[in-house]
């Protein structure tokens, strides 16, 4: 019988892995997210050196601009004035077969006195090499996490700011912010630099702190056009068009009429606020904000508006000016709001 493939171990369960086991020889980070592989591995540099210097142990290699030979001699060096040696080998792919069989013969007797990390975008299990390295080492997944992990590590990562977290604060920072852990990291930051120590943060503080997110853009633009607001989208476009390209506005505005459209029609089937938040993936606060936005738009009025949405993207793409750009976005807009007769009878 094949022998099956080790499982690397999820993200935080690998992190709390690293800091409390042992130290270990070989280490492999396999994944895409730089922010979460750069915290295994300032996890792994602590254990290696605790409060100590690291000058003359710790080697970091290039792999695009090193060969296994010259990484192997610094890995077999003895450390200088300490338990242990570092070599962190960046951006590795699949070796030439010459530096492979050097690699392979160091895993199978690696320095005791080394911790050797290799750090991978996608490691090829088709092949002898990675299979060996993945036996020989200690799995790690370097992806952005998801879903409670990632909730845990925003809590977690809060507390070790000196806040707290409400939960509905934790959905909305992850729907303001994601996909980008570095992101997420640095608006955790941003939180703890503007409230007292020991605050339970909430949405309220989400909003005023990282509230000038484009998802945060994506609510009151919807809060507006639903409610008739010109005024006020006219705002939110002058407020955008300062430093974002026109394009991204008609991107908004596409993303949220697919999600009123969704909406309309799970409200439509009776199952409102939480079937709205499962299935378009969304916290339940944005859920019962989405209910609330197409409670009293019509069916048809969707249809017409993502038409001339269609039109202006049109337009747009045929001028490079932003102040053409910018009167066609004020033109549909005074357009939309004198369509909308009739509007408020839920179809």
């Amino acid at each position: 019988m094949a022998k099956s493939r080790k499982k690397p171990k999820s993200s935080l369960a690998a992190i709390s892995d690293v800091q409390n086991a042992p130290t270990q020889p070989v280490y492999l980070l396999e994944g895409k997210d730089s922010f979460l592989r750069d915290e295994y591995l300032r996890v792994i540099r602590r254990k290696v050196f605790g409060d100590g210097p690291a000058d003359f142990n710790h080697d970091r290699f290039d792999w695009a601009e090193a060969d296994a030979p010259t990484i192997i001699t610094i890995a077999q060096t003895l450390p200088f004035i300490a338990e242990k040696r570092l070599v962190e080998i960046l951006n590795f792919t699949r070796p030439a077969e010459r530096d492979e069989s050097v690699f392979l013969s160091y895993l199978d007797h690696p320095s005791e006195s080394t911790v050797l990390v290799f750090c991978i975008e996608s490691a090829d299990m088709r092949t002898t090499f990675f299979q060996r390295l993945v036996k020989a080492s200690v799995h790690c997944r370097v992806d952005i996490l998801e879903g409670e992990e990632l909730k845990r590590w925003l809590h977690g990562r809060a507390v070790e700011l000196g806040f707290e977290l409400r939960p509905e604060a934790a959905d909305m920072l992850v729907e303001m912010v994601k996909p980008s852990m570095m992101r997420l990291s640095t608006e955790l930051e941003k939180i703890a630099s503007y409230v007292m120590p020991g605050t339970l943060a909430g949405a309220e503080e989400i909003r005023e702190i990282v509230g000038h997110s484009k998802e945060e853009l994506l609510y009151k633009l919807g809060d507006s056009l639903s409610q008739g607001g010109l005024d006020g989208t006219l705002v939110l476009l002058r407020r955008m068009m300062e430093t974002e390209h026109p394009v991204m506005f008609i991107g908004l505005l596409r993303n949220l009429i697919r999600r009123w459209t969704i909406s309309k029609a799970l409200i439509r089937s009776g199952r409102g606020a939480q079937g709205i938040s499962q299935v378009l993936g969304l916290p339940p606060f944005v859920g019962r904000r989405l209910e609330k936005q197409v409670r009293g738009l019509g069916s048809a009025y969707l249809r017409e508006l993502y038409a001339k949405l269609l039109q202006v993207d049109r337009k747009l793409k045929r001028t490079s000016d932003t102040k053409v750009a910018r009167q066609i976005l004020e033109l549909f807009l005074v357009d939309v709001r004198s369509s909308r007769s009739g509007t408020h009878q839920v179809v």
